[in-house]
């Protein structure tokens, strides 16, 4: 059970690596180099003998950023309430 944990938190550790890149993933040959990142990782840990949760977790990130590969990242907008303070002051000025 020692060895399985060091070798989970690796796993684990490399997972959210790789989601920390989503984060930043604008253009979409970017969601693919994740989604890849993230198959080559679930191999990586079948392999190496990581745990069933381990997989798992691994599993459905990717099955995730397969859904997300396919997205488009939404425009940025304004928050609701700095909308109103616009409208507000084009009112009163």
């Amino acid at each position: 059970m020692r060895i399985a944990e060091p070798l989970k938190c690796t796993f684990e550790r490399e997972m959210a690596v790789i989601m920390a890149r989503m984060q930043s993933c604008c253009e979409r040959r970017d969601r693919y180099a994740v989604f890849d990142a993230l198959l080559d990782l679930e191999d990586r840990a079948c392999a190496g003998g990581a745990s069933t949760p381990t997989r798992r977790k691994i599993a459905e990130v990717r099955f995730l950023v397969g859904i997300l590969r396919e997205a488009v990242r939404p425009c940025p907008t304004m928050s609701l309430r700095t909308m109103l303070r616009m409208c507000g002051s084009a009112k009163g000025g």
